[in-house]
């Protein structure tokens, strides 16, 4: 009995350990081409979590049926130092301070205005010494919640901006302390998420920056019962899981056409890139691994802790990142504890060495 326990036990641990090789493979299999191992991109944390439980179990059960679990742990040893960083990389070095936030539509978290949220966000905005601000689902239709020029003037770093619309009020928003000589916009089709690229001077170089705010799952929890009490309506139930998935995989389809388009733009650069945004997706995942390619992730190399960015209603992890050329070192990762939106704002400084 206990034999046959114990074998049934390492059947599940074999499919947990399959399951996690398939979360690996998915940051190189395009969702538009077969969408399902992006499931297991997504499920990775909690994959990786009972792997390691089983590398665990079988140490003081039977230490030889680890040694399964544990050999694919370290195989994907780099895909976990995308979730969690032990130690940031801190310097006092003078270099540019990048940032991306996304403000959603300056809607904040709290029982404030639009008005009083956007104020908020200006005021933080001004006590960081940014060069580089990526701003998402900003708020561009000029009136008294949110004057573009007017903010400009009071951010008491920047004197250069970009924006384009992705509706009639909302879109994307790149300022700076440095020149722009350049600007472009990539529309996505069928879709109101889109990116933009701004050519910046930092004597005696040129960098492009790039804001990208890719497509969301557009899933809400408070519409879906199974979320917060499955099993009251198996048929309900069943009929919200095919809608979830459906909306699941559309998002991770139109996220591999949107990252191809963007990534056309950063290998035809004639600058080195940094990638700022929003990504709406997880660090095991196809778009993540697409516009990363050869840059790095400022989180992953000096970064602390998980890193969560996005502080909604869905599970918390980080989907919003900072991308940059070798050229640079990223030190003084941060993940801003200022709740005035469903992300969190990060930032980093780059310093060429």
């Amino acid at each position: 009995m206990k034999k046959a326990f114990s074998n049934f036990l390492y059947f599940l641990n074999l499919l947990v350990a399959i399951s996690l090789i398939i979360s690996y493979l998915s940051v190189v299999i395009p969702p538009d081409a077969w969408w399902l191992p992006s499931v297991f991109g997504m499920a990775f944390p909690i994959i990786a979590i009972v792997n390691l439980f089983f590398v665990v179990f079988w140490l003081f059960i039977q230490p030889r049926r680890m040694f399964l679990s544990l050999v694919i742990f370290f195989v994907g040893f780099n895909f976990h130092t995308r979730y969690f960083q032990f130690k940031g990389q801190k310097t006092g070095k003078q270099g540019v301070k990048v940032l991306s936030f996304n403000v959603r539509h300056f809607a904040g978290e709290g029982d404030g205005t639009q008005k009083e949220n956007a104020t908020k966000i200006v005021n933080f905005l001004n006590t960081q010494e940014l060069d580089i601000i990526c701003l998402q689902e900003t708020r561009l239709r000029r009136n008294n919640i949110f004057d573009l020029p007017g903010t400009v003037r009071k951010l008491k770093s920047i004197e250069h901006y970009q924006y384009a619309r992705s509706s009639n009020t909302f879109g994307l928003v790149t300022m700076t302390r440095f020149p722009i000589v350049f600007m472009g916009e990539i529309r996505f089709k069928d879709s109101r998420n889109m990116a933009i690229y701004s050519d910046i001077i930092l004597a005696p170089d040129t960098v492009r920056v790039i804001n990208v705010h890719l497509q969301s799952y557009q899933i809400n929890p408070n519409k879906y019962a199974v979320i917060e009490s499955p099993g009251i309506d198996q048929e309900k139930d069943l009929k919200e899981v095919k809608e979830i998935g459906s909306k699941f995989k559309k998002a991770v389809q139109m996220r591999a056409s949107q990252v191809r388009q963007i990534r056309k733009i950063v290998d035809e650069s004639p600058y080195p890139v940094i990638i700022c945004g929003d990504f709406n997706d997880a660090p095991i995942s196809y778009a993540y691994q697409k516009l990363r390619g050869k840059l790095r992730d400022a989180f992953v190399a000096s970064g602390k802790g998980f890193g969560r960015t996005y502080v909604g209603e869905m599970p918390s992890f980080r989907i919003d990142n900072i991308f940059y050329d070798a050229k640079f070192t990223s030190y003084n990762f941060q993940v801003h504890d200022f709740r005035n939106s469903d992300h969190l704002p990060i930032s980093c400084t780059l310093v060429r060495e």
